[in-house]
């Protein structure tokens, strides 16, 4: 938290603004290929052509009662390693020494798994840090709001899957738009920081490579609308790649297995469209005695109130 001198009102204004930004929580399960085999192995035996009927993405989003799991680090992880100065609008914050932009994606060193090569495992670690920068990076993504590059990374039938949520708001746990109404800091890009995680599983007998990314994505915005011209995008993704013997083509590559985000520091109306943009002023509502900081954390718990509903 900045210090401040106790006589200046405009201070205690400030502080007043910490415990009123908004935040919202977010959820998904999809149980990736997983999933998938325990509904398309048994209809195959039964009735194949009811294969196709079966609806293949079960959402839960929102949840409020379910408990998002705390971060995982089960595996073998990478955590942040790059930082940067302290500059603009995230100095005082936490989020003042973060890397900017892919710099703040640091990957494992890749090792050999059960069903899976250290090649292999090098490859689909690739893949997974290319579709963050697609999803929470890319201007093409953000500002332009096109998931085309992002989806082309997934295999062909989970890409099918997610095209869904980009119809609605689902997609915010996956990818960040930019509220049109509002405008990204040039000068001042995204900031970064998190962890990657993977290990081998096994479902249903198949070996899966599971990669867990767990990232604070801190965007900063032009003008002087808002309490602080910054806003948070938390998520934590499981992305699986299960192993290709016998797997039908369009089955073959990296799909998303579940999700749990937050946003913070948020303009709630924005929010609920899957937008991104800085909570307004005079947009107080209740008092939060949260620490607002520690939202721009990636140790942060991912359940947590959402006092945006």
């Amino acid at each position: 938290m900045n210090q401040h001198d106790d006589s200046d009102p405009l201070a205690s204004l400030e502080d007043w603004a910490r415990k009123t930004e908004r935040k919202v929580r977010r959820q998904r399960r999809l149980g990736g290929f997983a999933a998938k085999l325990r509904y398309v192995v048994p209809a195959a035996v039964l009735v194949a052509l009811i294969v196709a009927a079966v609806p293949l993405v079960r959402s839960v989003w929102p949840q409020e009662k379910a408990a998002a799991p705390a971060p995982t680090v089960d595996g073998v992880t990478a955590t942040t390693s790059a930082g940067a100065a302290p500059t603009g609008p995230f100095d005082g914050t936490a989020a003042a020494g973060y890397p900017i932009g892919a710099k703040g994606i640091t990957l494992p060193a890749a090792k050999e798994v059960t069903g899976f090569t250290a090649v292999e495992v090098g490859a689909d670690l690739r893949k997974v840090r290319d579709a963050l920068v697609a999803g929470r990076l890319d201007p093409h993504m953000t500002v332009e709001h096109r998931a085309d590059e992002f989806l082309a990374l997934l295999a062909p039938t989970s890409r099918a899957q997610i095209a869904k949520w980009f119809k609605s708001s689902a997609f915010a746990t996956l990818a960040t738009w930019i509220d049109p109404k509002v405008k990204l800091d040039p000068v001042n890009q995204p900031r970064v920081s998190g962890r990657v995680t993977y290990k081998s599983v096994s479902e249903n007998g198949r070996n899966t490579l599971r990669v867990t990314t767990n990232f604070v994505w801190v965007y900063a915005f032009q003008g002087e609308f808002a309490w602080r011209p910054l806003a948070v995008q938390h998520d934590e993704i499981t992305w699986d790649f299960p192993e290709t013997g016998n797997l039908r083509a369009a089955d073959k590559g990296m799909w998303v297995h579940g999700t749990h985000s937050y946003g913070a520091w948020i303009d709630c109306a924005a929010a609920d469209k899957g937008l991104v943009a800085p909570t307004p002023k005079g947009d107080g509502g209740g008092v939060n005695t949260e620490d607002q900081d520690s939202l721009a954390e990636p140790d942060h718990p991912l359940d947590v109130g959402d006092d945006c509903h």
